[in-house]
């Protein structure tokens, strides 16, 4: 396991990176481009001068969360060099649901202490700082804002660093932030201008060394806590399949050593051994090995020995649903879903599930279903949001133009 130490080691590491080129230049460069806005707004009218710092201000939290998010990226990839940064992805939209993220917690934070003060703003920061890092490498993994807002997603976490490394993130995430307050209140009679680059300053320093630090502890732990196979003389041979079965759920493996179990328990048609594995191993490919692509893979293998296949934990399941939808195979998207809908029947984000489902159908040109008129009429029946009332109407769409193309 990683210690609190290490995790605590970790922080200086991570100013290092943030201190490091490319990294070091974004600060200034910011704090800069605040006061060309600032200067630039005070000789405008007084509603073009608000406008333009509002959607200035919503642009730089942009690309600085897009920096940060790299960053976090290259770290948990293990990436020591900037050479090899080019091998590193971000995920599609990963900077806009950051910003909308922090840009909620920093309203949230303003309006309870316009309300209540400071005795409503010290426990509310203390909550959104135990909240922030949980939802912050929920979008780092590419998920949706939904997700990031969705407490189990934040307890995954949570178990996946353990408490003593978790809470040393937002224990520093704290921190960053009464420093920050702490320099509001130190240059509360300087120019805005001013007060607004220094903040600026030290703000996406302090994030783009603690998006690092983020980093550096998921590769950490993905390197001591993916469970490394026994040593191959310990391990039984292929030709006994229910040794080498009973072997692997006792002591776990490596993500090879669960692949050639899977494949060897398939060929030996040992269906219900294999259903019993897959459960371990999708949930480990998702959470330990962080490979969906190939956990999505094996779950459509498991489907094929048991249609009625579902994980047992629902966070992982949305995993699953997810992948197959990033990756475009609706068929598979609303065959899981169906799976989900059964296992978990009520799912506080059943809805969520039941529209998805559809619009895979609807991607795939069999709206008119009667599973997808189940999951239709089940729809008109449930509390849905303005998005997902927006969502079931496209859907109703779709239905009335698939009807008239069969007349």
């Amino acid at each position: 396991m990683v210690t609190s130490s290490s995790s605590v080691s970790g922080l200086t590491a991570a100013w290092r990176w943030a201190l490091a080129p490319p990294w070091r230049y974004v600060p200034p460069s910011l704090a800069l481009a605040v006061i060309a806005v600032e200067m630039l707004a005070a000789v405008l009218p007084r509603f073009l001068g608000g406008l333009l710092i509002l959607v200035s201000m919503l642009a730089l939290w942009a690309l600085l969360f897009t920096l940060a998010s790299r960053l976090l990226l290259l770290r948990a990839a293990g990436v020591r060099r900037m050479r090899q940064a080019a091998s590193v992805d971000l995920p599609p939209g990963i900077a806009v649901r950051h910003t909308v993220l922090w840009v909620l917690a920093s309203l949230l934070l303003a309006l309870i202490h316009g309300g209540t003060g400071l005795a409503g703003l010290v426990p509310a920061s203390l909550v959104l700082a135990l909240i922030l890092p949980g939802a912050t490498m929920v979008l780092s993994a590419g998920q949706s804002l939904s997700d990031a807002l969705y407490p189990p997603e934040w307890l995954q976490n949570l178990r996946r660093l353990g408490v003593v490394d978790y809470l040393v993130l937002s224990a520093w995430l704290a921190v960053y932030a009464l420093i920050y307050l702490v320099v509001s209140g130190v240059l509360a009679d300087a120019p805005g201008w001013l007060r607004n680059a220094l903040q600026m300053t030290w703000w996406s320093a302090g994030l783009l060394a603690w998006f690092a630090h983020v980093g550096l502890l998921l590769h950490a732990h993905r390197q001591t806590d993916d469970r490394a196979a026994p040593p191959p003389s310990n391990v039984p041979s292929v030709d006994d399949p229910v040794a080498l079965f009973e072997h692997v759920l006792r002591n776990g493996g490596d993500a090879s050593l669960h692949r050639k179990l899977a494949r060897t328990l398939e060929a030996a048609g040992e269906d219900r051994r294999a259903l019993i594995h897959g459960q371990v191993h999708v949930q480990a490919l998702v959470l330990t090995f962080e490979r969906p692509t190939e956990a999505l893979e094996q779950a459509d293998r498991l489907l094929a020995l048991d249609p009625r296949f579902s994980l047992d934990d629902p966070v992982v399941m949305r995993h699953l649903i997810q992948t197959a939808g990033r990756l475009g195979t609706p068929e598979l998207v609303a065959r899981l879903c169906r799976n989900y809908l059964a296992r978990f029947p009520g799912s506080l984000v059943a809805a969520d599930i039941r529209l998805t489902a559809c619009e895979a159908l609807a991607d795939a040109g069999r709206l008119n279903t009667q599973q997808a008129r189940d999951w239709l009429d089940a729809l008109a029946d449930d509390d849905l949001d303005a998005a997902q009332a927006r969502r079931l109407e496209r859907l109703w769409q779709d239905v009335s133009r698939s009807v008239r193309q069969d007349q």
